[in-house]
């Protein structure tokens, strides 16, 4: 498919937010806006589930990750875990991926008085295993806008590929004009997001909690999947826990681990002196 640049993005935004999945935009913009996607029963039971989760792990200021404050790293009751087997998502994202569907990863993130902080401009691509046919379903349980934390993404850029490292992308090097865009959302609202388009997130301000299932979806013939959704298993291969553990015997990653032990223990060192 060819690759379209500033003009092309900019006359596809309006197509990108309907309550119908266009899966030919999707392609090209590696960004589109559902709503209404989640039936209201549905819906209902996941958010009544979800908060009296967090009354009884997160309310009060507890269980926040140090490595990353707006993930949630403890298990939701089944019902919550169960969210990526939604046949609205599946549904979705069967006519971007065809019939034989697995799971790459699910989780929660969100922004509310203790989890506050923006996320830089990124693109998952580089942080994930496998091939990069991957999106991300974003679910909203809740209101989400740039008050509460809400995303910001730069449709198209997904175009750009594999950057050749990881960490905060500078807009600044797209054409100029290129278009950013953070849709408001309500429970139920859904953003697929392919997961080379860069994105990032806005602080945590003011107003109700910013609560977003993060599910990523891919293929089923790529062998970093954890489980098979819809269809039939198209890999023989699977890059399991203790492969991701023993995968390689030194690199950039595990670098920068041994140089951040040896600075923490030089500056231990440097406090201890002062004592």
């Amino acid at each position: 498919m060819k690759k379209i640049g500033v003009p092309g993005i900019t006359a596809l935004l309006p197509r990108m937010d309907s309550e119908i999945f266009d899966p030919d935009v999707f392609s090209q913009s590696g960004l589109f806006v559902i709503r209404k996607a989640i039936p209201a029963p549905e819906l209902a039971r996941w958010r009544e589930e979800w908060d009296a989760f967090y009354a009884a792990h997160l309310a009060g200021g507890e269980n926040v990750s140090r490595f990353n404050p707006v993930s949630i790293d403890l298990a939701v009751p089944p019902v919550l875990q169960a969210v990526h087997q939604s046949t609205a998502l599946l549904d979705i994202v069967e006519q971007v991926f065809g019939p034989d569907l697995a799971l790459y990863n699910q989780r929660f993130v969100i922004k509310d008085k203790y989890r506050l902080g923006d996320i830089f401009v990124h693109s998952d691509f580089p942080y994930h295993y496998g091939w990069p046919n991957k999106a991300s379903t974003f679910l909203a349980l809740g209101p989400v806008n740039r008050d509460n934390g809400g995303m910001f993404f730069y449709p198209g850029t997904q175009q750009f590929g594999y950057l050749a490292d990881t960490g905060e992308l500078d807009p600044s090097v797209l054409p100029a004009g290129w278009p950013v865009i953070s849709p408001s959302l309500e429970a139920g609202d859904v953003v697929l997001m392919h997961s080379a388009t860069w994105h990032g997130s806005y602080p945590f301000s003011h107003g109700p909690d910013r609560i977003l299932a993060d599910i990523i979806y891919q293929p089923a013939d790529d062998p970093s999947s954890v489980a098979l959704l819809r269809g039939q298993w198209q890999t023989e291969l699977r890059i399991d826990q203790d492969m991701k553990n023993r995968l390689y015997k030194r690199s950039r990653v595990t670098r920068l681990v041994e140089l951040q032990k040896k600075l923490d223990a030089a500056e231990a060192a440097l406090a201890a002196t002062r004592v």
